[in-house]
């Protein structure tokens, strides 16, 4: 599904400036209107805007915006390609020209448009990962990928390319990079419905990946051989055996993978593959550790595990996952350019 704006952002900006714009105040309403389902009503309101001043982009936008709702996107593609040179034009207008094409079965045009919205707005994470989806859609997924890990470089925290690759890999026979790209997502975007899905595709990823016999613990995360792979897998490996000896009957649920997942991040981070190979998540893992709040962050993490694992613990804890999410909150990860995680990052 596609997302063209965060209608309560958008809300929250015109509301504000409205003192100091007259025009945002009618914005606004119309807004509203289209928010209520009264196209006609809210393209008078913008009408009446353009007509005090034809050069009012956010006017235009919403104008657009009100017949792609309609479905009518030939007349929604019209407007806003008026509009591509406007000073004040976002890479939403491309994303939403883009969408459009895409949806009235031009996925070439599409494509042609991200293109070009992107050499304008080069760091635009949401073009990236819609020229991606028109690859992932036809079924191309090796085609989708470099344009997800671009978004990624280009927009490090911009969460949705992160989903895509988390997806595609958790799905796939190297699930290293799929259960890394989407703990990063969860910590992007919190507490939505992806999230949610999220967190039950990794629940499920890593209890797929250890079986424990009378032999030993066996993992399997990743089949590509890399020097990354190898070391995350060994690492993770040793991390389950040593578990595997301090329980008296080795089963994969959340308070296990708790024990796992803090020895990997002992061993990881006092190894030389942290330096070789640095990952923020893991280093992010430690700083919340610091804070005591590892055994709180794992459970969010994992709340969508099955059997109400997260809210047995949650409610024996309320009071430690009180104090963790009023740290949480305001000190999240810090993903920047210079410190992304991609997959074609690690093996190069």
């Amino acid at each position: 599904m596609k997302f063209i704006f965060t209608l309560f952002f958008i809300l929250g900006i015109f509301t504000v400036f409205a003192q100091e714009n007259p025009a945002a105040k009618e914005i606004n309403e119309a807004i509203k209107e289209m928010d209520a389902g009264n196209f006609s009503q809210s393209r008078v309101i913008l009408e009446g805007v353009l007509q005090q001043d034809s050069s009012n982009y956010d006017a235009w936008y919403e104008y657009a915006y009100s017949y792609y709702m309609q479905k009518d996107y030939a007349k929604a593609v019209q407007i806003m390609q008026t509009q591509t040179d406007h000073p004040e034009a976002t890479d939403q207008l491309w994303q939403m020209i883009g969408n459009s094409q895409d949806i009235m079965g031009n996925p070439d045009e599409a494509l042609a448009t991200y293109t070009k919205g992107m050499e304008r707005f080069p760091h635009s994470g949401r073009l990236y990962v819609e020229s991606g989806n028109i690859f992932l859609i036809k079924g191309e997924t090796e085609k989708a990928i470099p344009y997800y890990e671009k978004g990624i470089q280009m927009a490090p925290e911009f969460p949705s390319n992160y989903y895509r690759l988390a997806r595609i890999y958790c799905n796939s026979e190297n699930e290293i990079w799929g259960v890394i790209y989407g703990e990063i997502f969860i910590n992007l975007e919190r507490n939505t419905q992806r999230t949610r899905e999220m967190s039950a595709i990794l629940y499920q990823t890593y209890q797929n990946a250890f079986l424990f016999g009378k032999d030993g613990v066996g993992t399997s995360f990743a089949q590509d051989m890399s020097p990354f792979s190898m070391a995350f897998e060994s690492t993770m490996a040793n991390a389950a055996a040593l578990y595997q000896l301090d329980s008296k009957k080795a089963s994969i649920n959340v308070a296990s993978l708790l024990s796992i997942r803090k020895e990997f991040m002992r061993s990881w981070l006092q190894s030389e593959s942290a330096k070789q190979f640095p990952v923020q998540l893991f280093e992010f893992w430690q700083s919340i550790d610091d804070m005591n709040f590892f055994e709180c962050y794992h459970y969010w993490v994992f709340s969508q595990a099955p059997n109400e694992q997260f809210e047995k613990w949650r409610k024996a804890n309320e009071t430690n996952f009180g104090y963790f999410v009023k740290w949480y909150n305001p000190n999240p990860i810090v993903i920047t350019e210079a410190n992304y995680f991609s997959r074609s990052k690690m093996l190069n």
